[in-house]
């Protein structure tokens, strides 16, 4: 066992058995009197809060573990937190008794946690290599603009994205250079690309993606819908004219003539 684990058995021993004797601990636990007494001290030296005793159960330890892995890839990974700034908030939640989680063991963390990602992308990426040749799937691209340049590309039957990255611009090469990071090593055969007139997407649908492009029916509709909206407009105002009119001589008394 290692010193995590020895600590736990120590602990539990002591939680179902109540106060005993070092030496009925080390019975019990099978460890020597020697080693029960230096866990048992270590343990109450750590236990300094309310909270303590939930952390040394295996329970506690897997949620730490939970905690500490998806606090560094959420926001040490994905939001370029520093781990100075992490290392502050375990100990604001009261864990560095219980975990290493200085700013050098949280950088040696993330930086296996960044070898392992790699290393699952690296696998993810040979056994799809394998499989992906006979995989065909149907392109949906757009730019979309809110604060900055978003470029977007699709398979519409399973919703999967290929492409969702923030640009400078949505230019021929900038789409040429996202798609063939993502599609050369796949390998996976594109039936068709559906996107409104954008010369730069239907370019990369026919040079690159060696396929069909497809105008998409919002932007058809959009088009067929301004080019009749005014004569229907014109047609709905004469009409409401001509009931109006009719409406008002309706209204008028009739002149009766008198033989």
């Amino acid at each position: 066992m290692n010193l995590r684990e020895r600590c736990q058995t120590v602990f539990q021993a002591k939680y179902q058995f109540g106060q005993n004797s070092f030496r009925t601990l080390a019975r019990k636990t099978k460890l020597s009197k020697s080693s029960v007494h230096r866990l048992y001290h270590r343990i109450i030296k750590r236990n300094q809060h309310p909270e303590s005793s939930l952390w040394e159960t295996s329970e506690g330890q897997e949620w730490l573990r939970l905690l500490v892995l998806a606090t560094i890839f959420i926001f040490a990974l994905q939001g370029g937190i520093g781990c100075e700034r992490l290392s502050q908030f375990f100990h604001l939640l009261r864990l560095h008794r219980h975990l290493g989680v200085s700013p050098t063991a949280l950088r040696s963390l993330r930086a296996r946690m960044e070898s392992t990602i790699i290393e699952y992308q690296q696998q993810q990426n040979d056994v799809i290599g394998k499989i992906s040749s006979d995989v065909e799937v149907c392109l949906a691209a757009d730019e979309t603009f809110f604060d900055e340049v978003i470029l977007v590309m699709l398979d519409l039957p399973s919703g999967y994205i290929f492409v969702e990255e923030i640009t400078e611009d949505c230019q021929y090469e900038t789409w040429q250079q996202r798609v063939s990071q993502i599609f050369q090593p796949l390998g996976l055969k594109v039936k068709y690309l559906v996107s409104d007139r954008a010369k730069a997407i239907i370019k990369l649908a026919l040079n690159d993606l060696g396929t069909n492009s497809i105008s998409d029916l919002f932007h058809v509709l959009y088009d067929l819908n301004r080019s009749i909206g005014f004569e229907l407009n014109r047609l709905g105002s004469r009409l409401e004219k001509q009931i109006s009119k009719a409406l008002l001589n309706q209204s008028k008394p009739e002149i009766i003539n008198e033989a």
